[in-house]
């Protein structure tokens, strides 16, 4: 995805919220691709107000009280 981020650069610029959240002690390392993928939107012209970036201290597994969390903050980000 962060490899991907400067071909649809125009689409990412497009969009009206972008969730981004791992936790910091994920076992596959996804912290650091999500941090990645923030950076690369945010040098793509992406605006920091439509990115939403949590890392959380949890690990990869047992995540399942933040699902709520995804979809609530880019809903209000595009209803309002």
């Amino acid at each position: 995805m962060v490899r991907m981020v400067p071909e649809y650069a125009d689409a990412m610029r497009s969009m009206r919220a972008i969730w981004i959240d791992a936790g910091t002690r994920d076992e596959y390392y996804l912290d650091l691709g999500a941090e990645a993928f923030r950076r690369s939107l945010l040098d793509t012209g992406v605006s920091p107000d439509v990115i939403r970036f949590e890392l959380f201290d949890a690990g990869h597994g047992a995540i399942d009280y933040r699902y709520p969390l995804s979809p609530a903050w880019p809903a209000g980000q595009i209803s309002g």
